[in-house]
């Protein structure tokens, strides 16, 4: 899967989140990404990240850098 997928995909379960509070919103995606989202695809998208080649809002920034490693 492409880092813009991930990106897309990321975003949009983000934004469905977009009625709560931004913390509760991150933690919620953060959950949703650790549970449903396999590793390889969890590890692209912290590599795009990282690389500054992820356009993501707020709230799944906020998510990834949640389950990001150190």
């Amino acid at each position: 899967m492409s880092d813009t997928d991930l990106v897309r995909m990321v975003n949009q379960i983000a934004i469905n989140q977009g009625h709560l509070p931004e913390d509760e919103a991150a933690a919620l995606v953060a959950q949703h990404l650790k549970m449903f989202w396999a590793p390889a695809m969890q590890r692209d998208l912290f590599a795009a990240v990282d690389a500054g080649e992820a356009d993501l809002n707020e709230v799944a920034l906020r998510a990834v850098r949640q389950l990001q490693p150190v």
